[in-house]
């Protein structure tokens, strides 16, 4: 008994210790100047239902969504924001994209079950942009990979 004690505490600290996405978005929503918006799964229901079916999709799959942003921050903040996403529990996620340069860092990070996206993760950190998007659903990979190509012709054109 006092062995399945320990393996279970040293399992809570462990998972305290590495941090997962919700407990970044509690510690950050709430600092001076943030931006934070969440959209619960009942308002993307509501939000659907406004929808005609020529609209609908891949915002059809979409469950509900966070978006953090922490641009107009003080540096102080974006420095613990960036080191909370350095220690973020990364074994649930599987890295699709990551780009780093001189200041800044983005990653995408997807949560996968039986090849379906449930969770989609866009992490921008450096030193001027810090923002943090979570979107949860029901997507495949084509769903993205169309996404990314219906963005990249609308902001650059036909091509």
């Amino acid at each position: 008994m006092k062995k399945f004690l320990f393996v279970l505490l040293f399992a809570a600290q462990t998972q305290l210790f590495a941090g997962n996405i919700n407990s970044i978005f509690n510690e950050f929503k709430d600092c001076r100047k943030a931006e934070y918006v969440s959209i619960p799964p009942f308002l993307m229901k509501l939000g659907k239902m406004f929808m005609s079916d020529e609209d609908k999709g891949i915002e059809d799959k979409i469950k509900s969504l966070k978006v953090l942003d922490l641009e107009d921050c003080s540096r102080s903040v974006k420095e613990r924001f960036s080191k909370s996403i350095a220690n973020l529990d990364k074994n649930e996620y599987e890295p699709l994209v990551s780009l780093k340069d001189e200041e800044d860092n983005v990653q995408i990070l997807i949560k996968e079950k039986k090849d379906i996206i449930k969770e989609l993760i866009i992490v921008c950190s450096g030193k001027e942009d810090c923002a943090l998007i979570l979107v949860k659903g029901d997507f495949k990979h084509e769903d993205i990979k169309e996404l990314v190509e219906q963005e990249t012709e609308s902001l650059h054109g036909d091509k």
